[in-house]
């Protein structure tokens, strides 16, 4: 299910959990910060895995994050013990990127 913000889509999918509302609304909220960093984001897609391998796995919830430029992607991955944390941030680590590569355009239309 596709959920459409500024005239961009989030997509949150997962093959080994079932993606809740709450878990769709979290992501979509954390989503702002990028929609305000990136104003020619086409799509975010989230991928959600849950693997636990052991009892206190620090690695069990990871969250990759895909986000759609014209002529290139950000791709993050996080891993945490909880997936609220591995969501939150993998999405402040792509806000982050989409800042950089902002101000890179930035410094390039410049000249310097």
């Amino acid at each position: 299910m596709d959920i459409v913000n500024n005239s961009t889509k989030v997509d949150v999918q997962s093959k080994t959990i079932t993606v809740t509302n709450a878990i769709r609304n979290f992501v979509t909220q954390q989503t702002q910060r990028i929609w305000k960093h990136g104003g020619s984001v086409a799509r975010v897609t989230v991928f959600l895995d849950l693997v636990k391998r052991k009892k206190n796995d620090s690695h069990a919830a990871s969250a990759k994050v895909l986000v759609d430029l014209p002529g290139k992607n950000v791709v993050v991955e996080e891993r945490s013990k909880n997936l609220y944390q591995a969501i939150s941030s993998a999405l402040k680590v792509a806000t982050r990127k989409l800042g950089e590569n902002k101000l890179r355009e930035k410094e390039k239309k410049n000249g310097k």
